[in-house]
């Protein structure tokens, strides 16, 4: 009679085989990701407080490149450098405001945790990013819609 003592047992074996392939495809997946956000990791890595940026709007109030205050313009590039976690989405999005930078790879904007990157060729890629300094965020917030209070205000509109 043969001794099977040292045989793995058929069911964990493919357990085994289903669990390393289902790790594969995650592996592969987020090497994906990697790649395609390479050059939207480059376009914000070159953000600094001192990048060229486009007015920031929301309806019917602008607030113009140079109306933005260096603090506000800080806390913008701190914010950007703390995302992290991109998955590319194509989503649609709205609400709030979002501020637009050139960038050597081409136009970004950012509105939140969303990230569109046009680039110069025209390939246009979106990224939502799970992690952030959220403390940033808010005083950027914060800091931003004072300057709308105050250019609303400059302008003579009543907004609640």
């Amino acid at each position: 009679m043969k001794n099977n003592s040292n045989r793995t047992p058929p069911l964990f074996r493919g357990l085994v085989i289903v669990a390393g392939f289902l790790l594969l495809i995650w592996g592969g997946f987020h090497l994906w990701q990697w790649h395609k956000l390479r050059p939207l990791r480059a376009a914000m890595d070159s953000f600094t407080a001192e990048s060229a940026m486009e007015p920031i709007s929301i309806y019917p109030v602008t607030i113009q490149p140079q109306q933005i205050t260096p603090k506000a313009r800080e806390l913008m590039a701190r914010f950007v450098k703390s995302l992290d976690s991109p998955l590319i989405e194509n989503e649609s999005f709205g609400g709030g405001w979002t501020f637009h930078y050139t960038a050597p790879q081409g136009q970004v904007s950012v509105n939140g945790n969303i990230v569109v990157f046009v680039m110069d060729d025209g390939y246009r890629l979106q990224a939502r990013f799970y992690r952030s300094d959220k403390e940033v965020y808010k005083q950027l917030d914060e800091e931003i819609g004072r300057l709308f209070d105050e250019e609303a205000e400059r302008q003579g509109l009543d907004i609640p």
